[in-house]
């Protein structure tokens, strides 16, 4: 059985996951400032290391509030170095609050299959470590990539959810522990 302390390491096959630090801010602008990374996001890209500080900030309190939170993410075989960010946190869904499945790889490893990688990791972790009873995740429906992983996962498409205005609704995921397949 895995250890579940969430001050410790997770890994993952290929992927070691920890707590994020203020030292990872600038992998953090690096990758939230990238315009390909945020393609999907209708806030755009971090446009200053003080945006990107304060984002992390919220990150960091998120992990102190709850116990757990979006990870930084590494390979295992590189562990100094940041390709990403990921994992279970905190956010609104409609009127209420639900623990959200998210993620943001540097465009260095896409298409390797680490999102889908640390997505299994985090239902893993979230059910059975945390003990959840549902994650759900929210993702704009042009990005298809992010639906697929979803899919992939055995998360289902539930409901949509009008978040933004002037666009079309995000898709809304959720699975449940009791069909959680891990």
């Amino acid at each position: 059985m895995p250890s579940f302390n969430p001050s410790a390491p997770y890994f993952s096959e290929r992927l070691q996951m920890r707590p994020p630090v203020m030292a990872d801010l600038e992998r953090f602008y690096a990758i939230f400032g990238d315009p390909q990374t945020q393609r999907f996001n209708p806030a755009g890209p971090l446009t200053s290391e003080a945006q990107a500080a304060s984002a992390l900030q919220e990150r960091l309190a998120g992990w102190r509030q709850h116990g757990y939170g979006s990870w930084a993410l590494a390979l295992r075989e590189r562990p100094d170095w940041v390709i990403g960010f990921g994992g279970l946190s905190w956010k609104p869904l409609g009127a209420q609050r639900t623990v959200n499945l998210g993620y943001r790889f540097d465009t260095c490893v896409w298409g390797m299959g680490l999102a889908t990688e640390m997505a299994r990791a985090s239902l893993q972790y979230g059910f059975v470590g945390l003990g959840l009873g549902e994650i759900s995740a929210i993702v704009r429906a042009e990005n298809q990539a992010s639906w697929r992983v979803l899919e992939k996962i055995g998360m289902q498409r539930v409901d949509t959810l009008d978040d933004v205005p002037g666009a079309a609704p995000s898709l809304v995921y959720t699975l449940k522990r009791g069909d959680y397949q891990g």
